[in-house]
């Protein structure tokens, strides 16, 4: 028995200094990669979790927060998973004899041409009622907290609504006959002023209105997406408009003013959840990010803000983290006031595993790379994905949070943070590559 006994210690201690030994390697090695990185002279958070053993492996200023950029959108889509039901609801309404009264949930898939089944416009348009439409119930700023202004113009800034249409955004397009057109096409579009400058090289909105100023030379197929400016009456307009092309509406939308909702009233819902998560995560799509966490909110009954969303998520998700590893102000990451450390990253990753319980249909809502998303055009040295991830990035900075499954099998967490770089963003893009793919090869 005492022979059996010192086996046993001896077995148990040669197994623990391996496994201690094999993390001590791993270390070394990954230590002497990011000594062959080409771009290096800036800020780099690292942080490498074995999920098997529940092990961390590597890590490099693992508690010190960065500019989070997109990687943000993890949050998001970790609050949707238990705010928000399988569907995302559109609006709630009432009827009252000829009536139907609805108030916008800021459902980001309406009249989006991303989302080809849309039940709940299908439900005004065969509705057969006058409807109006309750406004007022975002009070908010037009862009985030912390959103550059001055990026009004670019299709990636649309702005915040109630009731988002069309992805809040307008195409121009020169065609190939000569004529310059939008989509959508529709009266409340119009614009009052069309201006042909010089010495612009692209399509410029007004900053306060939807006039533009043109180029001069523009070639047949150009295409350009810009945020349409709303006022007080365009979301009235916009819907009024699309439904009267149907033929089924011979009425105009009326509005009305704000309201408190019916506790009667019921709830339309238009798109899948997850057909959304995976379009926002993916390709990460800031409006679709910033609209959810105000329909989030809609559904916890609190007012359409996102900064009560957001608390109630960091009070009931996140009371088990530390108040320092991450700053989080809006839904989509354009604000550089959102910051996480590579730690909270590798926390987060293991709240979505946890919840989604399936690592297959996690994966497959993540961009993935050498297939799918922002990560389409990486790790292209193997046929199979190996990293699936979120990115984040900013002027200066490039940020990937996700999982990487080795050769051997074993599946990884990594939060691989870089920011106040100097190089081009495709420099640090090989960086993260080389690392991430090399841990894919060797374990």
């Amino acid at each position: 028995m005492i022979r059996f006994i010192y086996i046993f210690f001896l077995y148990a201690f040669i197994t623990a200094c391996t496994a201690k030994k094999s993390v001590t390697t791993i270390k070394q090695q990954i230590d002497h990669q990011f000594d062959l990185l080409a771009q290096k002279n800036h800020h780099i958070g690292f942080l490498l979790k074995d999920l098997e053993k529940n092990q961390v492996v590597y890590e490099l200023n693992a508690d010190k927060p960065f500019i989070a950029a997109s990687t943000i959108k993890l949050l998001n889509f970790y609050t949707g998973l238990h705010f928000m039901a399988d569907s995302v609801p559109s609006y709630q309404y009432i009827i009252k004899g000829d009536s139907l009264i609805i108030w916008p949930m800021a459902d980001p898939t309406f009249l989006n041409t991303d989302f080809k089944d849309q039940p709940a416009f299908d439900f005004l348009k065969n509705s057969g009622k006058n409807i109006y439409l309750v406004s007022g119930r975002y009070k908010g700023e037009k862009f985030g907290k912390g959103w550059f202004w001055d990026d009004y113009n670019e299709s990636y800034q649309a702005e915040i609504t109630d009731f988002p249409m069309y992805k809040n955004t307008v195409t121009c397009s020169q065609n190939t006959d000569g004529t310059f057109s939008m989509s959508p096409d529709l009266a409340s579009l119009y614009y009052s002023e069309k201006s042909v400058h010089k010495s612009l090289k692209s399509i410029k909105r007004n900053a306060f209105n939807n006039n533009i100023f043109v180029p001069e030379q523009l070639n047949p197929g150009y295409k350009q997406l810009i945020p349409i400016s709303f006022n007080s009456n365009i979301k009235e307009s916009l819907l009024t408009d699309t439904l009267l092309a149907t033929g089924l509406i011979t009425s105009s939308v009326s509005t009305l003013p704000w309201r408190p909702v019916p506790a009667n009233a019921k709830i339309i819902y238009n798109t899948q959840a997850d057909m959304v998560y995976k379009k926002m995560l993916q390709n990460s799509d800031n409006f679709l990010a910033e609209q959810l966490l105000l329909n989030y909110a809609t559904q916890q009954q609190l007012n359409m803000d996102a900064s009560l969303i957001i608390q109630k998520a960091q009070q009931e998700l996140f009371n088990d983290v530390d108040k320092n590893s991450y700053h989080w102000v809006d839904g989509s990451g354009l604000s550089r006031l959102n910051l996480i450390s590579p730690s909270f990253g590798i926390t987060l990753l293991e709240k979505l595993r946890q919840q989604v319980n399936n690592d297959d249909k996690l994966f497959d809502l993540l961009a993935a790379g050498n297939k799918s998303g922002t990560l389409k055009n990486m790790f292209k040295t193997s046929s199979n994905s190996f990293v699936y991830a979120k990115s984040g990035s900013l002027s200066n900075n490039y940020n990937l949070v996700g999982y990487l499954v080795g050769k051997s099998g074993k599946k990884y967490a990594f939060s691989y943070l870089n920011n106040n770089f100097i190089a081009p963003v495709s420099a640090v893009r090989i960086n993260v590559e080389q690392l991430l793919t090399f841990i894919h090869q060797n374990y």
